[in-house]
């Protein structure tokens, strides 16, 4: 199943905002994500949790190249996009 980019923002900010106690509307999606409190062991439980949800695994950590998670989202609608065709 290929997800948009606006869905997996939508579902990354709602995790975050789990993660940390903030609410949702607190998560700004072009802040970098470390900006929002996560400590390591939170960032791999995000990234670890995104992976299962989308069906998609990464080969190294997607914040490391796209900090945001509208950068995040947007990366990985790409590569769903690009495993679908």
């Amino acid at each position: 199943m290929t997800r948009t980019a606006g869905e997996i923002q939508d579902w990354i900010v709602a995790r975050v905002a789990a993660l940390t106690g903030l609410e949702a509307a607190a998560v700004d999606p072009d802040a970098p994500v470390a900006r929002h409190g996560l400590d390591s062991v939170a960032v791999v439980t995000l990234v670890s949790d995104l992976e299962a949800w989308a069906g998609y695994r990464f080969r190294e950590n997607p914040l490391d190249r796209h900090p945001t998670i509208r950068g995040v989202a947007g990366y990985l609608a790409g590569r769903l996009a690009d495993t679908s065709s």
